[in-house]
């Protein structure tokens, strides 16, 4: 079992969760109410705007190109409606908000978020959407690690002409990662320190990191998620999936164990009957050995 799946199925109680924790921050988005505040709350500070209207999915399922290929399941994924300016351009925003604890994983994050954003053009254009109608689309990585090294809270990859880094190259897309742990930087904006703010409440999700308004009323949908009974009840199922998964993981591994064994065992087998079948070779050689000396003392050298 890898280290992933070990941590995966780590038992955690629902009062010790923070927001960044895969099951309570998708309990928060399956309330809808909660959900839009929670994604007004991290895009309005992201984005340094006002957000307009937004409609979200939680858990959605995106299908690869093709059967071969894996889909993925997006945590979060929203559009926001933005006004008509008599331009062609297209009515939304598309954005993917995904919290991640998977270290182990960082090296491949890069790549992860690239394969997302194809995955969600795909499924853009598939709906027949033309090129020049393709929404602008940010990803964001919300991590419990630090995903470059650098102590920053707040990381931005995007494309660029390589040889030429100063024309601009608007594909339209962002790439934006989020480490709760990461510093401030320097000389910050207002924004800035209530993005930080909202970091560490969500990566420790206690009453001593509630810093302003926001992580105050984050703090509130976190105590009455966690209160829900309903909440609790859907827990102990994830824990009686997880103990299915760890037992079907483990037989798949004892498997194994008891298939390379067997093999292991037949292999000395084989290896013994292979040292006794050479051994016996020996002793007959020796004997032929043995009667051709008695044959040359007795009759001399052959011609």
């Amino acid at each position: 079992m890898s280290n992933e799946t070990e941590k995966m199925l780590v038992r955690k109680p629902l009062e010790e969760m923070d927001v960044i924790d895969n099951f309570l921050f998708n309990e928060i988005m399956a309330n809808e109410e909660d959900g839009i505040e929670l994604c007004r709350m991290i895009l309005s500070l992201v984005m340094k705007r006002e957000i307009g209207e937004i409609h979200y999915t939680p858990q959605k399922s995106v299908p690869g190109i093709s059967e071969t290929n894996h889909g993925i399941i997006m945590d979060t994924y929203i559009t926001e409606q933005i006004s008509e300016d008599g331009t062609n351009k297209p009515d939304i925003n598309v954005y993917d908000i995904e919290p991640d604890k998977l270290k182990d994983k960082r090296m491949w994050l890069p790549r992860r978020s690239r394969y997302y954003a194809d995955l969600i053009d795909v499924k853009l254009l598939s709906s027949g959407t033309d090129y020049d109608k393709l929404p602008d689309l940010m990803t964001i990585f919300i991590t419990s690690y630090d995903p470059f090294g650098m102590n920053a809270m707040y990381y931005e990859a995007g494309s660029i002409v390589k040889t030429h880094p100063k024309i601009q190259y608007n594909d339209g897309i962002r790439r934006v990662f989020l480490y709760v742990h990461g510093n401030l930087p320097d000389n910050p904006a207002p924004e800035d320190r209530k993005l930080w703010n909202l970091l560490r409440y969500i990566g420790k999700s206690i009453s001593a990191n509630v810093k302003d308004d926001l992580t105050k009323k984050l703090d509130s949908i976190v105590r009455k998620t966690k209160a829900d009974k309903e909440v609790g009840v859907r827990l102990v199922k994830s824990w009686e999936i997880e103990k299915e998964i760890r037992d079907a993981v483990k037989k798949e591994d004892q498997i194994i164990i008891d298939t390379e064994r067997e093999r292991a065992d037949a292999a000395e087998i084989r290896a013994d009957e292979a040292e006794k079948n050479a051994k016996l070779a020996e002793k007959d050689a020796k004997a032929v050995r043995e009667e051709l000396a008695k044959y040359k003392a007795k009759y001399g050298e052959l011609k």
